[in-house]
């Protein structure tokens, strides 16, 4: 790859620079427009969407369509198998958290409660489908479901409680900004 570099009047070319300046460049681009709530994102479709959806996939396999709890779960694997497994949790879960997320721009904090209790969760359900295919008790579904529950009452009030505290505080500091203004014009 060639690089010019000017000086001056003069022109130089610079041969020694390496096909590795894109990937540094394309990472570091990357680096910089992503955020901890791209980053939960990326860890529910590892833990809920794949890991789970294999462990299940597993789990069935060997124990039968009998073993998984969810009907919903059952009926998509019976049908689509795997890839559908995987599909069907990120379509019908992901997405539409992606998309409200995009939508209500004062939820940051709540759609990463909602967020991390998923990663929580999968990761029980993922222990849960592996202990079972192993044949050693585990939790309930319900167990499951209801720390599920307590989860995402407690990371969604914290969210809701961090999402009200910055909206304040830019309203405060919006107020501020502008009485400083105001003043300093008359």
């Amino acid at each position: 790859m060639r690089k010019i570099i000017l000086h001056g009047e003069k022109m130089i070319v610079n041969k020694e620079e390496s096909g590795f300046d894109f990937i540094k460049l394309l990472f570091g681009y990357i680096y910089r427009r992503l955020n901890f709530q791209h980053f939960l994102y990326f860890c529910v479709f590892i833990t809920f969407g794949i890991a789970d959806s294999v462990t299940s996939a597993i789990m069935m396999d060997s124990k039968g369509l009998g073993a998984e709890y969810n009907p919903i779960i059952q009926y998509i694997y019976l049908n689509y198998g795997l890839v559908g497994l995987i599909a069907g949790k990120f379509w019908l879960i992901i997405v539409p958290i992606m998309i409200a997320s995009t939508k209500v721009k004062d939820s940051f904090w709540f759609i990463n409660g909602v967020l991390a209790s998923m990663i929580l969760i999968g990761i029980l359900a993922i222990q849960a489908n592996i202990q079972e295919i192993s044949g050693i008790s585990h939790m309930s579904p319900m167990e499951i479901n209801t720390i599920y529950l307590v989860l995402l009452l407690l990371f969604t009030s914290a969210g809701t409680f961090m999402d009200d505290y910055t909206k304040t505080k830019e309203q405060n500091s919006f107020s501020d900004r502008s009485r400083i203004n105001s003043s300093t014009f008359k």
